[in-house]
């Protein structure tokens, strides 16, 4: 059976961007119909960069601004009760719009760890049960591990066998999609860490200072006492120790890909055999 869903991960700066497209270009040249999600996407399985609003309240919240409405209501989507809201699609210069919608995501704690998980798993079997039926092939961009893995490994504090249960028990809701898995590892974090770092500054500021301050404040950071660059570094080799040993632990094909050199045309040959 051909493979309908893709997961593509790493850690940030890996290339699962660039790659998780060029997976989606090679199948649309070949006339199958392709659905690429990335971050920030109105996402049918995932949650995070989308505000979730209870629809009762979504007037009130969104009062301070009305001067962008047209372009929230673009980009938000009505569901069992909640609008969802890609918001860091939703083009304003107004930093405390940003702000109200993250802290309104479900992710870092905002809601109890059982409901986020009934939550998370309820959508993930949504989507497969509906993607079973369709001749298409959806591709997912750090989804599946990096997102929750952030979750459980740095709020909720969970140890690798639960997160093993936890993603063994996720990946279940979508087997019947035949899903592959891709992940491109990094043998050097640091290089990758710093490289990226050099190209993710914008006029809101620096994207590895944000991380950091992330990092250091989040339980798994109070508990270790992340401080500075360097904790960071380590905290994701350990992450992606960790993401590796879930991988090798699920019911499904995946495929590792060292990704250190960026060679994306050797990088592509070995990709391509191994695509569904």
């Amino acid at each position: 059976m051909h493979s309908k869903l893709i997961l593509v991960e790493g850690i940030p700066g890996s290339g699962k961007s660039t790659f998780a497209q060029k997976i989606a270009d090679c199948y649309s040249t070949r006339g199958q119909k392709t659905n690429l999600y990335t971050e920030g996407d109105y996402h049918p399985a995932d949650l995070a960069w989308n505000a979730r609003l209870p629809l009762e309240e979504l007037d009130n919240i969104l009062a301070p601004y009305s001067a962008f409405r047209a372009d929230i209501d673009k980009n938000t989507h009505i569901e069992d009760g909640y609008a969802i809201i890609s918001y860091t699609h939703v083009t304003t210069g107004t930093p405390e719009f940003y702000k109200a919608m993250e802290d309104r995501e479900v992710y870092d704690s905002r809601i109890p760890f059982p409901e986020f998980r009934e939550l998370i798993h309820k959508r993930w079997l949504t989507f497969g049960t509906q993607a079973k039926e369709k001749d298409e092939l959806t591709i997912f961009e750090c989804a599946f591990l990096q997102n929750q893995v952030t979750e459980l490994m740095l709020i909720q504090l969970a140890d690798t066998e639960t997160m093993k249960q936890y993603f063994n028990d996720l990946i279940s809701t979508v087997l019947p999609l035949s899903p592959v898995l891709f992940y491109l590892s990094q043998t050097n974090v640091r290089e990758t860490i710093t490289r990226v770092a050099k190209q993710r500054v914008s006029e809101y500021g620096s994207w590895i200072d944000a991380l950091i301050q992330y990092m250091e404040n989040t339980p798994y950071g109070r508990k270790h006492g992340i401080n500075g660059f360097d904790d960071v570094i380590r905290t994701l080799e350990i992450r992606q120790q960790t993401e590796l040993e879930i991988i090798r632990a699920l019911p499904i094909r995946t495929h590792i890909l060292e990704n250190s050199s960026y060679d994306w045309d050797a990088l592509w040959k070995k990709a391509e055999s191994c695509l569904p």
